[in-house]
């Protein structure tokens, strides 16, 4: 229920747009790649994909891949039989297998080690799986979502992804938004996820107040805050702020008046202020001055987002008029230099 919540009661219309493409991806057998940065709900999304998607009543499983060590990697994928090797005492089905007539999740495939690359393409392919020690190939009736928190793209042209996965992977790449594009649900989130907090850490507070147990100061702090690690990241600000501002920093604040105020988050401040110290600091000893780190900043924004101006101005905080005009003036000296040499030459 409270992963529903977080999901369908937004009132962003980016991310109810990207839900309603989700919806309809859902509705096919298609082979979906989910991407976004850490802790923007990848997964939460990819279980959603099968609750509403043809295979609901077939098993959904899910497997990190960054959490398997790379000798075990192709058992846990593909299985293996009895003897196959000394410590394979039974018969182990594999993830693909287990999820036979329903989904399989492949959580961070961009950390899948290369060799291991080859061999899910051939999955992808032949729609078959080879358990190790086994005598021959097995089909599979898989549906298949690959999450990814790095741009495989880039992977792919460093030569640390391979391109004929990338395109297997990605029928239909779908980016999730990040906490920032969606800060019109801030206040909602928090609401949800503060309710579930105070049902897990027994702090022995009463049920908050409808409107939240943050005050309108409190969400200004919050929306101020980039939030690079999404909605997970502010899961765990929250916890923090429960158990420290409801007796020690903003304890006062919150016997008075039952809500907690922006002293609660103070460390989210004094984290992005120390960042920003030891940037400027490495900046300027390396002769930086402020138009080289605007520039930088402007062009690693478009590169995150792929392009998108409006996306890139957000993630920088200005408009997007404002990141066009800049973009343009920086573009005009590049193209007047351009210009000169070439007149240099006739």
């Amino acid at each position: 229920m409270i992963l529903k919540r977080l999901l369908t009661e937004s009132s962003s219309s980016i991310f109810r747009a990207f839900l309603a493409t989700v919806d309809t991806v859902a509705s096919s057998d298609v082979t979906v790649l989910l991407s976004g940065e850490i802790g923007v709900g990848k997964s939460v999304i990819a279980r959603r994909m099968h609750r509403s998607g043809l295979r609901s009543i077939g098993p959904l499983v899910e497997v990190s891949l960054a959490a398997i060590s790379p000798s075990l990697l192709e058992s846990e994928l593909f299985g293996h039989v009895k003897g196959a090797f000394t410590d394979a005492r039974d018969e182990r089905l594999g993830c693909f297998r287990r999820a036979e007539g329903g989904t399989l999740v492949l959580e961070d495939v961009d950390l899948m080690p290369v060799d291991m690359q080859v061999k899910l393409l051939r999955t992808l392919q032949e729609r078959v799986v080879e358990p190790v020690g086994g005598e021959g190939p097995i089909p599979i009736d898989v549906r298949l979502i690959a999450t990814a928190a790095s741009d495989l793209t880039a992977l792919v042209a460093a030569g640390r992804f391979r391109e004929d996965l990338y395109y297997r992977l990605a029928v239909v790449p779908l980016e999730v938004p990040p906490l920032r594009a969606r800060m019109e649900d801030l206040n909602a989130l928090c609401v949800i996820l503060v309710e579930r907090l105070l049902e897990r850490l027994e702090l022995g507070l009463a049920k908050p107040p409808s409107g939240g147990i943050l005050t309108a100061e409190a969400l200004d702090c919050l929306r101020a805050h980039p939030w690079p690690g999404n909605v997970r990241e502010l899961e765990n600000s929250l916890e923090r702020a429960l158990v420290l501002g409801t007796s020690g920093v903003g304890g006062a604040h919150f016997a008075q008046h039952g809500k907690l105020g922006p002293e609660a988050f103070d460390f989210l401040v004094e984290a992005v202020d120390g960042v920003c110290e030891e940037l400027a600091e490495r900046a300027l000893a390396h002769g930086l001055n402020i138009d080289d780190i605007t520039g930088a900043m402007m062009r690693s924004a478009m590169k995150l987002e792929r392009g998108n101006v409006s996306a890139a101005a957000r993630r920088l905080g200005v408009t997007r008029r404002a990141l066009e005009y800049r973009t343009n003036s920086e573009k005009a000296p590049i193209e007047r230099r351009g210009a000169a040499k070439e007149g240099e030459g006739v």
